[in-house]
């Protein structure tokens, strides 16, 4: 036992004092509590999706092939292990380290909303240094980058379409249950129409578009399933609801969770689809409810899932992988 300790304790026994016993003890036995700095905070996984959900507003092209062939470094030197191309801003994203995938969402102002992924689908928030941005001339730009920071003017136009004809039904509350947490795990800068369709489009919405988790109760009951299945114009709305398109917008999304085949008339063809998804800057995302063939779209989708064995396990990771990345967008403010 400490000597100062000791001393203390036997002085205050012979003091003959009444009173309670009053032991201090010394310095160096005091405890405080405990502050644990953390030098990876910002370096953390943001969690493994099902599949890459790219939102990059450009795919191969002229500039992404300059980048393929180029001799572009990180400021310290090192080689690229991953890029991302915004063709209509003229910019190039380059990463190293962890990343394996950049996908670049969308430029507003200065800033770019941008989604970093490293291995095993995994969404990241990598270090500063492991980044380089450059113009389409490949001059290196300055940038400021803090992990986890997302703009305050972002907007992310989302429309959910569910499917509700007959075949549907015993799916129904299973599909429900997991749009609406969906809907409520968005962030606040996610602003939701919601659809269903079975032999008709119904719009259970606003009309004018408001915060996807604000939006959530109207899944507090599961619709009705009936009817026949009106997909393509379901797709249809989901690309005419994009808001009025701006240069370098950030995509409309549209996703769908549907058991089949396209069983309405419809005026269009997937080649008109097609044109009206890019002029509407959309991404689709389809789940299909059953093992179907994927070739009924003819790749239309972006990004598509198929419930081969367990629904609903499957069905929330679908919506895992989608949320997880809209949440995960972080933000460059870069200095041209």
């Amino acid at each position: 036992m400490n000597k100062q300790f000791i001393a203390a304790l036997s002085l205050a026994l012979s003091s003959g004092s009444p009173h309670a016993i009053e032991v201090i003890a010394p310095k160096e036995l005091q405890t405080s509590a405990i502050h644990i700095s953390d030098p990876d905070q910002y370096i953390k996984t943001l969690r493994e999706v099902a599949f890459i959900v790219d939102l990059t507003a450009s795919h191969d092209d002229l500039l992404a092939l300059k980048v393929r062939q180029s001799d572009l470094k990180l400021k310290d030197g090192r080689s690229f292990s991953a890029f991302g191309v915004h063709k209509k801003a003229g910019l190039v994203i380059i990463g190293g380290g962890e990343i394996s995938h950049i996908s670049i969402a969308n430029i507003i102002g200065q800033n770019a909303q941008v989604l970093f992924y490293g291995k095993d689908n995994e969404i990241i928030s990598p270090r500063a240094k492991d980044l380089a941005v450059f113009d389409a001339d490949f001059k290196r730009l300055d940038f400021s980058y803090s992990p986890l920071e997302t703009s305050g003017s972002l907007e992310i136009p989302i429309t959910i379409a569910l499917d509700t004809s007959g075949s549907m039904a015993k799916h129904m509350e299973m599909v429900t249950s997991a749009t609406q947490a969906f809907m409520r795990a968005l962030p606040d800068f996610s602003n939701c129409h919601l659809l269903t369709f079975g032999t008709a489009i119904q719009r259970i919405s606003p009309l004018n578009a408001k915060s996807c988790p604000s939006l959530a109760y109207l899944l507090n009951a599961s619709p009705k399933a009936d009817g026949a299945t009106a997909l393509f114009k379901a797709i249809d709305m989901g690309f005419s609801l994009a808001p009025p398109r701006k240069e370098q917008d950030f995509p409309n999304i549209v996703v769908v969770v549907t058991d089949g085949v396209n069983t309405m008339n419809y005026k269009g063809t997937l080649s008109s689809l097609r044109a009206l998804k890019k002029s509407s800057n959309s991404k689709l995302f389809v789940f299909w409810a059953g093992s179907y063939d994927q070739t009924h779209l003819q790749g239309l989708a972006d990004a598509e899932l198929i419930s081969t064995q367990n629904l609903k396990t499957e069905l929330k990771s679908f919506f895992k992988s989608l949320g997880v990345s809209l949440s995960g967008l972080q933000t460059l403010h870069i200095g041209k």
